[in-house]
């Protein structure tokens, strides 16, 4: 006779049993928590106690950790590439080549301070958007959003082809790419965890670094295209690119969770609410992302600043080093996240991103000083962004994690919107001390990586522990 559903015991109050029994069967290396993947499933353990190892391997569903799901982050990768890393991660790349041409050739009587709110609009809509499609797509399935979000970023990109005003370009690059980026990111930086158990971090870092990666190649492309060919042409061109390429995409995405395996959507899910660990999760990115971006915008002034004979190419050269290293960091944050816990590397990453500014950047002041700080900094400035994903289902597990992403984003919008301009305000206000701009930005990372300990030893006591 079947157990009711009300009597089963959920996997998170059994899983020292679960783990004991995966053990007994293989399927559960050394090197391997399935705990993340396990969160959401009921195992029915009367059943367990009768048909033993038999019912769990019919009962949970581990993730292959390759094979098709190589071909899954290789779209994801393209979607990154595309979209967020267009304006969003590396606004200063792709954004500082388009804001210096609508300088010079096209809104020359626009103030530099409306141009730069301009590049990160899109970001703003995203963050505060996020959450919505995130808990969309956990209950009705990715691909159909992701097809959305593809479709209105090639509309948008066209749109900025016929762009004769400035709202127009306020328009299309605000709300409507900061739309089609909450439809893609939550949604591409959770799939991973679909695929992937002992390689997910991986696997989500590889996901976040294309951002970096697409930002990078296409400040440098669009360059090139915009002295060349002009606004429209560039624009243009841009978008049959990126239809070819997220349409290609699409079809390489794919989904492993069954229609019946997805959640209704909570809105307001108190069960995140009312732990504290999801506030200590919340607040170490509320806080990291407030010191995140300080060197990013003011790197380039300060190498101006230090060394005034340096060229415009050279002052900013340093930001481009920071960028092609970020890509590198935030894939191999994700391989040592699946040897020692995402939460693990998460507080890691975090620490030494605070402390390369308090204990570098604060003393640089020659040329190779700044651009080894530069790629120390790229190198683990951005892990948090790759490890978000991994380290939310290390915490809660895979069953909401596009919504739970786009939750974590919120907690991101303050520091990405008041960060740099804080860092800004500091640097006027203290008459160009670069030291107290250092110590600000540092400072506030450390503090996030301090609050993230909570979560990290409420769920795992034990210190040397992978979690």
């Amino acid at each position: 006779m079947d157990t009711p559903r009300s009597e089963k015991t959920h996997v998170e109050t059994e899983i020292a049993q679960v783990d004991k029994a995966l053990k007994d069967v293989g399927a559960l290396s050394a090197a391997t928590s399935v705990a993340p993947s396990l969160r959401n499933v009921d195992v029915d353990f009367d059943e367990y106690e009768k048909g033993g190892a038999t019912i769990l391997e019919t009962e949970i569903d581990i993730p292959p950790d390759g094979g098709r799901g190589w071909l899954v982050i290789f779209g994801c990768v393209i979607y990154s590439a595309a979209t967020v890393g267009w304006g969003y991660v590396l606004v200063l790349t792709v954004w500082g080549v388009t804001e210096q041409y609508f300088k010079e050739h096209v809104f020359p009587d626009a103030s530099d301070s409306v141009l730069s709110t301009l590049g990160s609009m899109s970001g703003i809509f995203m963050t505060l958007l996020s959450v919505i499609p995130g808990k969309l797509a956990d209950r009705y399935g990715y691909k159909p959003f992701l097809a959305a979000g593809g479709i209105l970023w090639t509309i948008s990109m066209l749109g900025c082809a016929f762009s004769t005003q400035l709202w127009h370009f306020f328009l299309v690059m605000g709300p409507v790419q900061g739309i089609a980026n909450a439809l893609v990111f939550p949604l591409i930086v959770a799939l991973p965890a679909q695929w992937f158990l002992k390689y997910r971090a991986l696997a989500t870092g590889m996901v976040v670094a294309g951002s970096s990666f697409g930002g990078a190649v296409s400040s440098l492309i669009f360059r090139e295209m915009l002295s060349s060919l002009g606004l429209q042409k560039s624009f243009a061109i841009y978008t049959v690119i990126d239809g070819v390429l997220l349409l290609a995409a699409w079809f390489m995405i794919s989904e492993r969770r069954k229609p019946t395996q997805r959640r209704k959507i909570i809105w307001f899910d108190r069960s995140f609410f009312s732990d504290p660990v999801f506030w200590s999760l919340g607040l170490c990115f509320f806080f990291t992302v407030f010191g995140y971006l300080s060197p990013i915008f003011l790197l380039p002034t300060f190498a101006k600043q230090k060394l005034p004979h340096l060229s415009p190419l050279l002052a900013t050269l340093p930001l481009t080093m920071l960028n092609f290293t970020s890509t590198f960091g935030r894939t191999f944050v994700g391989f040592v996240a699946d040897r020692i816990g995402p939460v693990n590397t998460l507080w890691s990453v975090i620490m030494l991103s605070g402390l390369t500014q308090l204990l570098v950047w604060s003393f640089v002041s020659s040329y190779a000083g700044i651009m080894a700080f530069a790629i120390t900094y790229g190198l683990v400035c951005g892990g948090f962004l790759s490890l978000t994903p991994a380290a939310s289902a290390q915490l809660y597990g895979s069953g909401r994690l596009a919504g739970l992403s786009g939750l974590m984003l919120l907690f991101n919008l303050p520091g990405n919107a008041s960060g740099a301009p804080v860092g800004g305000a500091i640097l006027n206000a203290t008459g160009n001390n670069w030291l107290a701009v250092s110590l600000y930005s540092g400072s506030l990372q450390i503090v996030g990586a301090t609050v993230l300990l909570y979560a990290r030893f409420k769920r795992e006591a034990k210190l040397f522990s992978r979690y």
